[in-house]
């Protein structure tokens, strides 16, 4: 634990450190600090941040804190929020951003550069704020013929003069190897490689040389173990107080490490065409490596990658180790979670790719009720609960219930929570569950969201406030990571979010069937600042809404002139041919439910809106559930057999324009009015019916067919039991509202019943 004068020295330097960074310390948490000219000057955007984040991922994954170091603005950052992470590879790519050592500190913080920092200025950040471990790539050294040119990275130099322990695969292979070597040990830098298999204990093994797992070097030490490591950091620096720094070289991993003497020729003609073209001081390694990865086609990039994962975890290890070195009576380490870093609910287990996603919010709900006799103005006796809420938690949790009896198939929850005392409640109890909360993150920009209502002795409300703000800001960058690496087959969004998290979001072209949940019909509006597109290129699947956040819905697309457009969103309703005769089909139908959304213009809403999402399915309270779609094969409604018990009363469809010599376009309307278990129901609770009943149609479509051609999201029919899977999710997930409806909790649990 830092003692009080470290923390005011911290206080007093101009170097701004994450809340994360100083509560780590101050917990003596495990800390790796890592460089950010691999997202400067290292690789090409979007690799440059997709790698910097999967770094920061496995460090975090192997139990410690990542610190990206770099400057913004001139000031020195030490722990990097996703967002600057995202700004500084923005920056990258306009060539405005410098790469920072020893020498340019002081020139980038004078002129408020942007900087990506070295090995050597990351050790500089990293001593001055504690930190005694650091994860690179390669290290820096003599250049070949450097006897002759002094061409000497200042990273050397700076290992003989900062007490920082730098984990790398050894110097990048561009370099000779031996000089370097030479002068680490001149600087008196301590170096050593790991043995991976502990076979060559009192045995020579090679450094090894960044791409290559051998160098034609020989190690000057060898450790066996990574509280080896340790121990040699502990004695070397904290005992003895020496301030030099330590190497410890990782061979990179078998699978993506490079013959050594294919790249030696590489580096040779490199070297070469460096000389021909005038290539020296800070340009020559970018020059070198570039035409590296030209030559190998890209592997070398891939084994950059690779093995900086590896030094990464292995960096991870030897701070746990040196961690109880330094603070014995301390026998675990949870790290803290922090802006934009997912919480590992289950960090031993691998990380599992999810089938469904719901993004939206996470909240803490307290609801206190008064005893009888209660005066207003007053403090009061009564009963206070707390529990979590949310649309999107409460989706979350329904789709896990449908899950429960597949343990193959996943969900996973992408919110955000408060750097504060309502969002640790709320991870400590998703880690008590079985939910997934690698998804939830803290952000330090707002407060948890809360929902706080007081109701009389009788249970009615009495006065309520929601604060949802948290989930309003803009984490569109964090979700289309988290779609990215988990490909999912549906996603749900809540309209909790904001517009333009979700505009942000859609526009990326997703491979998933997108799902929009309302959420409330004031928040309904939202959608139509989406910036949708109509059919075939419609980001959105489907929309379920109840009647009024249809008339929101509808009156925001109207309000935005969406019925007006000519050219695109008309020649889709046209296709689809709903005329006078489909009219007078609907006209016809004497169903009292039928009628009263004609008279309500429901189904006139439907039919503008539906060129925008495919389906639309309304929720009918207890009159059921309509379904309006878009279909690509309209005739074989004709030819499904109606004998499922799971079918609807009414089948209405249209005849629209033909596509090609089988298929023809159209529009079906199916009436599903409630099961028979979910008449004259006791109801007891209404907060969780509709997300339990959008949780389970969605988790159980991805249950009955995991072929997504056939997904009954789909515009074609493909067979008859796309169709027939469609009737029963439906059915089925009528009973899941039903049994929340019953339960004293938002969700039931029973739902797994199903």
């Amino acid at each position: 634990m830092l003692s009080r004068t470290s923390i005011r020295r911290l206080s007093t330097l101009p170097i701004t450190i994450s809340h994360e960074i100083k509560q780590a310390l101050s917990d003596c948490t495990p800390i790796v600090a890592l460089e950010s000219t691999i997202i400067t000057h290292g690789l090409p955007y979007p690799q440059n941040i997709e790698m910097a984040l999967e770094v920061e991922q496995t460090i975090r994954n192997n139990g410690a804190i990542p610190a990206t170091c770099a400057f913004i603005n001139g000031q020195p950052f030490i722990g990097l929020q996703e967002s600057q992470l995202n700004e500084l590879a923005e920056y990258a790519k306009s060539g405005l951003v410098n790469k920072v050592s020893r020498r340019d500190i002081g020139y980038v913080m004078a002129n408020k550069q942007y900087g990506g920092t070295t090995i050597a200025s990351t050790m500089i950040l990293a001593e001055k704020a504690g930190i005694k471990v650091f994860a690179t790539g390669g290290l820096g050294g003599v250049h070949k013929e450097g006897e002759r040119t002094f061409d000497i990275s200042a990273d050397l130099t700076e290992l003989g003069r900062t007490p920082v322990s730098v984990v790398c695969a050894g110097p990048k292979s561009i370099l000779d190897i031996g000089l370097t070597m030479e002068y680490l040990e001149t600087q008196g830098v301590f170096v050593g490689t790991y043995d991976e298999t502990g076979s060559c204990k009192g045995g020579l093994l090679d450094i090894p040389g960044f791409y290559c797992r051998e160098s034609g070097t020989p190690s000057p030490y060898l450790f066996h173990s990574f509280a080896e490591a340790a121990s040699i950091i502990y004695n070397q620096n904290i005992v003895m107080g020496l301030k030099s720094g330590n190497v410890f070289c990782i061979p990179p991993p078998k699978e993506s490490a490079l013959d050594s003497k294919f790249i030696s020729e590489i580096i040779e003609n490199a070297n070469i065409a460096a000389r021909n073209q005038g290539i020296k001081g800070k340009q020559l390694t970018p020059f070198l490596l570039e035409q590296v990865a030209k030559e190998t086609k890209g592997k070398s990039v891939t084994s950059n990658i690779s093995l900086v994962k590896n030094n990464a975890k292995a960096a991870s290890e030897i701070a746990k180790e040196l961690a109880k070195l330094q603070n014995p009576h301390i026998s675990t380490f949870v790290p803290l979670v922090t802006e934009s870093k997912p919480l590992e609910s289950k960090p031993s287990a691998p990380t599992q790719k999810c089938d469904l996603m719901v993004i939206g919010s996470i909240a803490l709900d307290t609801v206190s009720k008064l005893n009888p006799g209660a005066k207003m103005n007053d403090s009061n006796i009564g009963t206070v609960q707390n529990s979590i809420g949310g649309v999107g938690y409460n989706l979350s949790l329904a789709s896990q219930f449908a899950l429960e009896k597949y343990p193959t198939i996943s969900s996973k929850l992408i919110s955000q929570v408060g750097d504060d005392i309502a969002g640790r409640f709320i991870l400590d109890q998703l880690k008590r569950q079985t939910t997934d909360s690698s998804g939830v993150r803290i952000t330090s920009k707002g407060n948890t969201a809360q929902y706080v209502c007081t109701h009389d002795d009788k249970g009615d409300l009495i006065v309520a406030c929601a604060d949802m703000s948290i989930i309003e800001q803009d984490f569109s960058q964090d979700i289309i990571q988290e779609v990215n690496s988990n490909d999912p087959k549906i996603v749900i969004f809540d309209c909790n979010l904001s517009p333009a998290t979700v505009s942000k979001v859609l526009n990326r072209k997703l491979n998933s069937y997108i799902i929009i949940e309302p959420t409330s019909h004031v928040k309904a509006k939202r959608i139509g600042s989406f910036g949708l597109q109509v059919f075939p290129n419609n980001q959105v699947q489907m929309i379920t809404p109840t009647i009024r956040e249809l008339e929101s819905i509808y009156e925001s697309f109207r309000n935005n002139g969406q019925f007006e457009d000519l050219d695109n969103w008309f020649p889709v309703l046209d296709a689809l041919n709903i005329d006078t005769i489909f009219r007078e089909k609907l006209d016809k139908i004497r169903n009292p439910v039928i009628q009263s959304l004609l008279a309500q213009g429901i189904f006139q809403q439907c039919l503008h809106l539906i060129p925008y999402f495919q389906n639309i399915l309304v929720k009918l309270g207890d009159k059921g559930v309509i379904l309006i779609s878009i279909c690509t094969s309209i005739d074989d409604y004709k030819s499904i057999p109606t004998t499922s018990p799971y079918r609807p009363e009414l089948i209405i469809t249209s005849q629209g324009r033909q596509i090609d010599d089988t298929r023809r376009m159209g529009v079906s309307i199916e009436y599903f009015p409630i099961p028979e278990e979910n008449k004259n129901l006791e109801i007891v609770n209404v907060t969780g019916a509709g997300d339990s009943f959008l949780g389970y149609l969605a988790a159980s479509n991805i249950i009955n067919r995991h072929d997504t051609k056939s997904n009954w999201l789909a515009s074609d029919i493909i067979d008859i039991e796309q169709v027939w899977n469609k009737w029963e999710c439906i059915y089925k997930a009528q009973l899941a509202s039903g049994l929340s409806l019953r339960s004293n909790e938002a969700v039931s649990h029973k739902i797994s019943q199903l």
